[in-house]
């Protein structure tokens, strides 16, 4: 039982993550535009170049937690089983759960310095 709360906990932080990316990503889209000269925000055009960075942040926000995924179902596979044999392993079940997350939060953390050029 102690088990499934930590698989949900860690789904439930990829899902946090993968909403926060796309949160992001339609913040991004939404702020496109120009100030002119009499202080009033005008909309944009969205030009190529922009439109490949927003094509690219979020190809890394859900590439990453697509891989996060990937990798937390092998961490929970393996370490469920190697903790109904040995307790004492679940530490290390946490931490390499959270190593399998950093994966999500690496690709966020790329697609906000890619929407951040734009």
């Amino acid at each position: 039982m102690k088990h499934k709360k930590i698989a949900y906990l860690l789904l439930m932080a990829n899902i946090v993550i993968m909403v926060l990316g796309l949160s992001v990503l339609a913040y991004a889209t939404s702020k496109i535009g120009t100030v002119n000269l009499q202080g009033q925000e005008t909309t944009k055009r969205l030009e190529l170049p922009d439109a490949i960075a927003l094509l690219a942040g979020a190809i890394a926000v859900a590439g990453s937690t697509i891989a996060s995924g990937i990798a937390l179902k092998g961490v929970a596979t393996a370490g469920f089983a190697a903790a109904a044999e040995k307790p004492e392993l679940t530490t290390w079940l946490l931490i390499m759960g959270g190593l399998a997350e950093g994966i999500a939060v690496y690709g966020l953390l790329l697609g906000i310095l890619i929407l951040g050029k734009i």
